[in-house]
């Protein structure tokens, strides 16, 4: 027990000295390109820290891999240091008996940033976002999927358009049962426009069977309805913008995405990326533990000779040929060449195999 505890702290340590040295990596390099890309847009460099801040969870949680793995080559490098994985080995214990702790707590990290870490970065990605256009250095235009309804927002400098349609083709070119808000300003509806069908076309929407409601009339008339065969409006908005505008899938909580990918399906779109990125959001804890395998292979052998500077180089190629399989893998996955479920978490399961079977290997001599 007093053992466990023992390795269990040495990790800890080890992990939290791994996550400061990346997260000031990424204050370094990501805060000095934001200082920049917010001067060069002629904004002060105070306003670009909220951003900075807001961006850590995200690119954190895409360093998380390699924090294991950092954390996991230090700590098998601080017991082989000091001779006490050879203590612990000469007392009886086994390599898996010495590892099960770090695994255990690799398990247990790799659920809290799915379900904890996750969801934060997504809300700090949408206030991240909210804040980039409030200094107009994003696109306005947004995109979202209502349980019945596609939204859509197509912002210029006086007119501030909100479309409302119950259909849309798969090529985001044709909308059926439309609502056009025109804006003036933040809060003034000047005119609301229904449509039965509305292409989109190259600057413009064309309207089918329209029925125009001018909220700038006088009250006595407001209610009366203007109906036209066919309009063409105005617009900045096209149809790679729109299916673009949703293309990242981390900017959706991990309990809200099952519900997102529904109304996508729903609303005639392919859910593939959104699938994939669920389905490797859940392997997360273990291809942590993969990659804490690796480390366990190379540093828990005391009959090696090869020197530890090489042995800590294996362990990061490896680790890096790893993740980088997994993102090849992934991409044919987009492709629907593979299916989501083996690329999520085939690689990591015939990774633990392997590794396992190596440490059991050096384990009996």
């Amino acid at each position: 027990m007093i053992t466990t505890i023992y390795i269990s702290i040495r990790y800890l340590q080890s992990l939290g000295i791994s996550f400061l040295t990346v997260l000031f990596f990424i204050l370094l390099i990501d805060g000095s390109d934001q200082l920049n890309f917010f001067s060069s847009n002629g904004l002060d460099a105070h306003k670009a820290v909220l951003n900075i801040f807001l961006r850590i969870p995200m690119l954190t949680l895409e360093a998380m891999a390699l924090i294991v793995m950092l954390g996991s080559i230090l700590t098998f490098s601080w017991l082989s240091n000091s001779n006490e994985i050879s203590i612990l080995k000469a007392s009886g214990k086994s390599a898996f008996r010495i590892i099960l702790p770090t695994v255990v707590i690799t398990i247990t990290l790799g659920l809290l940033v799915t379900f904890i870490g996750g969801p934060l970065v997504s809300a700090t990605m949408r206030a991240s976002d909210t804040v980039l256009e409030r200094f107009n250095l994003t696109n306005t235009k947004s995109f979202s999927v209502s349980d019945n309804d596609i939204w859509l927002r197509d912002k210029s400098d006086s007119i501030d358009m909100v479309i409302k349609a119950s259909q849309m083709n798969s090529t985001a070119t044709v909308f059926y049962n439309l609502i056009f808000f025109e804006f003036y300003g933040q809060e003034k509806l000047n005119r609301k426009i229904k449509a039965s069908k509305a292409i989109l076309r190259k600057d413009f929407w064309e309207l089918t069977d329209v029925k125009i409601l001018d909220n700038t009339r006088e009250p006595a008339s407001k209610s009366k309805q203007i109906l036209i065969k066919q309009l063409d409006i105005p617009t900045s908005l096209t149809n790679e913008q729109i299916t673009g505008s949703f293309a990242d899938p981390r900017i959706i909580s991990v309990f809200s995405i099952k519900e997102f990918i529904s109304r996508l399906e729903t609303s005639g779109y392919s859910a593939t990326r959104h699938k994939l990125f669920f389905l490797t959001e859940l392997s997360r804890p273990i291809f942590f533990t993969a990659m804490l395998l690796i480390a366990a292979i190379f540093l828990l052998g005391t009959e090696s000779k090869l020197s530890r500077g090489i042995k800590i180089f294996m362990c990061l190629f490896i680790g890096f040929l790893l993740f980088s399989i997994q993102k090849i893998f992934e991409s044919f996955a987009l492709t629907e060449q593979i299916p989501l479920s083996l690329v999520a978490f085939g690689p990591s399961i015939v990774a633990i195999l392997i590794f396992s079977g190596i440490l059991l290997h050096i384990e009996d001599g």
